[in-house]
């Protein structure tokens, strides 16, 4: 039962998305975080989230919380967290971030529920308020302090934000939106092999941490690329199969590579797939055969994200006339102690046998020293 209705719940939490909320839709009393004379406290704990950078690049810090549900019985619950978080420095006015949370039907139970909120950061410190209110009128109140800094490694990674701003988790902000290619050039053209596969390769479930983790690095990377006409192709090798191909991929469609995600299940084998053991390999050759036959050429094929399918051997390509476009491959690794890991693979065999340069990402740094390394050796 505990397994089932955490479930039940983290899936309620994760389809209220988090947001800004306008200050002036508050009253005084939410705008200042202040306890209301004969509040009802909720029993709850709050533990905050230190800063890190992210491979989005940017300052992610949050916070989680854990709630015993003996307090609730039945349907109709509901939860709304308030965050209010004020640059120290700056005079820049304090943001507010909030969410609602649609409780299942809570049974009799003594479990202790887990949630948490997070939040994007420029490097600085700030002060949190945070408060949760349940729909009896209870609230849980927790106040700390974050000091948001980076690294001297981490500073050569020139993050996406600037100090003293506060931002809400997002895969599309058309702030960044990235600028026009000068009027008489032509872009430069991309095509992104982005294999859609948990981080881990031990791993047989593609979970809402990896997506995000690749959908944040792919949104990072186009923001370095301004004006790039990118051909986003998804897929996946232990399905053998491409999930999604879009031309002219913008900031705005990344929600639909987020979809195109969620269908990947990788507990589930179908008899395709497991009648032809070798069935990734001609995928690889086939993503590959279609961009060296592509007309317009691409500048630069990278393939994106993480290392799998270890010690199998590149397939065979026949090169077009002419100039060929450049290939790369920014593999994330980030989990070190996997042994396998360090074995080559299905994808960094096949960039090199197209004399490409494969790249292992490790950290937000080297995530960054990738992109100035693509930036550099793209036409």
């Amino acid at each position: 039962m505990r397994s089932v209705f955490a479930g039940m719940l983290l899936a309620a939490a994760v389809a209220s998305a988090q947001s800004i909320v306008n200050p002036a839709r508050l009253n005084e009393s939410l705008r200042s975080m202040q306890p209301a004379p004969g509040e009802r406290p909720m029993e709850c704990s709050v533990t905050p989230i230190r800063p890190v950078l992210n491979f989005s690049l940017r300052i992610q810090a949050g916070y989680t919380v854990r709630v015993p549900m003996s307090q609730y019985f039945g349907a109709g619950h509901t939860w709304v967290q308030l965050a209010r978080i004020t640059p120290a420095a700056g005079d820049r006015p304090p943001v507010y971030l909030g969410y609602r949370t649609r409780l299942p039907d809570v049974p009799k139970t003594s479990v202790e529920v887990d949630l948490g909120g997070g939040y994007l950061l420029g490097e600085g410190a700030y002060d949190v308020h945070w408060a949760m209110f349940d729909d009896s009128g209870r609230v849980c109140r927790k106040q700390w302090r974050i000091d948001a800094r980076l690294s001297r490694k981490e500073r050569k990674a020139k993050p996406m934000m600037q100090p003293y701003t506060v931002a809400a988790f997002s895969l599309v902000d058309a702030s960044r939106a990235a600028p026009p290619p000068p009027r008489g050039s032509a872009p430069l053209r991309i095509t992104v092999l982005l294999h859609a596969a948990p981080m881990s390769p031990r791993r047989t479930h593609f979970g809402a941490a990896d997506r995000m983790m690749l959908l944040g690095s792919l949104a990072a990377l186009m923001e370095q690329l301004p004006g790039a006409a990118i051909r986003l192709v998804a897929f996946n090798l232990d399905k053998q199969k491409e999930i999604l191909r879009q031309d002219n991929f913008q900031p705005e469609m990344l929600e639909r590579a987020e979809k195109a995600m969620d269908g990947v299940e990788l507990d589930l084998a179908d008899v395709r797939t497991l009648q032809h053991p070798l069935g990734h390999l001609d995928l690889l050759a086939s993503l590959v055969n279609r961009e060296l036959r592509a007309d317009p050429a691409p500048d630069a094929v990278l393939f994106f994200g993480p290392r799998t399918r270890f010690l199998d051997k590149a397939p065979h390509f026949a090169m077009p006339e002419g100039a060929p476009p450049r290939f790369f491959a920014l593999q994330f690794r980030p989990f070190l102690r996997v042994a396998a890991a360090t074995l080559p693979d299905a994808i960094g065999n096949t960039v090199a046998s197209l004399k490409g340069k494969v790249v292992t990402i490790h950290s937000p740094a080297d995530f960054a020293k990738a992109i100035t390394l693509l930036q550099r050796r793209s036409p």
